[in-house]
């Protein structure tokens, strides 16, 4: 039987088959892509009426946003940092005239003539974009306050003489997202068709909600982290890490297994002024909190026996920890009294994260480092018979 031949709905399903974006796409780092539609768009030459036929079903399935912002390193800040994937760019995006949703970022400070960097990606990475650039407003203040922002709806499909048309769920998707985006120095909302009034509302409402403030975000974050650690005890790891996995992001930074990008330092940077923390540093406190979530994720990582992951997690708070203090990882590898920094304000919870970290290392018989780690715990946590018998024991062994 030849193609055409088949019911509209079955050449539909293959049409949605090789013309979806997760068809197109190939894997480029932990969540992101590279498109790539030119094989798929071959369709179109096949005759007419399949051009006609997978083309509906190809403007169906791919929803496109252009975004104009006057930075030229704005896409690699939102492909990178943000994993979203971008359809095309530069040059190539000035020619696009496919997208539904016109983003256009000016900002208040450049009052000459400067030309816009343009950028293309899918509907489906929206929600990416708007929480990179929350998280760059929040590592820089006030960079909203001297933003405006124009949001144009568009249907670029419909002939001009045509009624335009974007369905409601449609634009719900194309505009919500931007609910995330706090303290613009102006928006504008338009297009053809004119965004639902429901909807446009609904985003400026979300867009008014204030930020949690510090203290806020420490005392949920506190919430969470004793709550996994109620799971612990009952030994349920895995829940109790997807706890901490809330909690870290409770203080905006985000935890994806071994990948972790921290968010926000100058947010944190003040005084505090809620209690139990009225008064404190919320730098500080913030940093009390990250090390005792190291140390327990370290701990759920060894009920779990994924002992790989928890000498990882604890190496890597080590390491910045033995930098910061201008410990050699090689030179000195044996001085302990120099690497144990006693006086730090959160020793106690150091302590358990060498210890941790180094029981993962004996399990993956890495005795040298488990054996520096133990000598550094012991300072520590000088009163843990724990941590001594365990010194004892791998000293007995090496």
């Amino acid at each position: 039987m030849a193609f055409l031949e088949l019911p509209p709905e079955i050449r539909n399903e293959i049409y949605t088959h090789i013309l979806s974006p997760s068809a197109n796409r190939r894997p480029d780092g932990p969540h992101k892509y590279v498109y790539s539609y030119r094989q798929a768009l071959s369709l179109y030459q096949v005759n007419r009426q399949v051009y006609h036929e997978a083309r509906r079903i190809f403007r169906d399935l791919n929803t496109f946003v252009l975004v104009e912002t006057p930075w030229p390193d704005a896409k690699h800040h939102v492909c990178e940092e943000g994993n979203v994937s971008l359809i095309t760019k530069d040059v190539w995006a000035d020619k696009f005239d496919s997208h539904t949703l016109h983003v256009k970022i000016a900002a208040q400070a450049y009052h000459r003539h400067y030309e816009f960097d343009r950028f293309v990606f899918l509907v489906e990475d929206l929600d990416k974009f708007c929480t990179s650039w929350f998280y760059s407003n929040l590592s820089n203040p006030y960079l909203n306050s001297h933003l405006n922002l124009t949001l144009t709806l568009r249907d670029p499909f419909t002939p001009a003489d045509a009624e335009k048309k974007i369905p409601q769920a449609l634009q719900q998707r194309l505009l919500l997202p931007f609910g995330k985006i706090k303290e613009l120095r102006s928006l504008e909302i338009s297009g053809s068709p004119k965004p639902l009034p429901s909807i446009e509302q609904e985003m400026r409402a979300t867009m008014a909600i204030p930020l949690a403030s510090p203290s806020q975000c420490l005392i949920d974050a506190t919430s969470l982290k004793d709550q996994g650690n109620t799971e612990l005890k009952s030994n349920r790891p895995t829940a109790a890490l997807e706890l901490y996995r809330q909690a870290w992001h409770a203080i905006h930074i985000i935890v994806d297994g071994r990948h972790r990008v921290v968010h926000g330092d100058p947010f944190f940077d003040c005084e505090l002024t809620t209690p139990p923390f009225s008064g404190k540093n919320g730098s500080a406190e913030r940093t009390i909190l990250r090390i005792r979530l190291v140390a327990n994720t370290v701990l759920a990582y060894l009920m779990l026996k994924d002992h790989d992951t928890a000498k990882f997690i604890g190496l890597r708070t080590i390491k910045i920890l033995r930098y910061s203090i201008g410990v050699d990882e090689d030179e000195g590898a044996d001085d302990a009294a120099r690497e144990a920094f006693t006086s730090f304000f959160a020793a106690g919870e150091m302590g358990k994260i060498y210890y941790r970290t180094a029981l993962a290392c004996k399990e993956l018989d890495d005795k040298a480092e488990a054996r520096r780690l133990l000598k550094v715990a012991v300072l520590y946590l000088p009163n843990d018979p724990a941590v001594q018998r365990e010194l004892a024991a791998c000293a007995l062994r090496i």
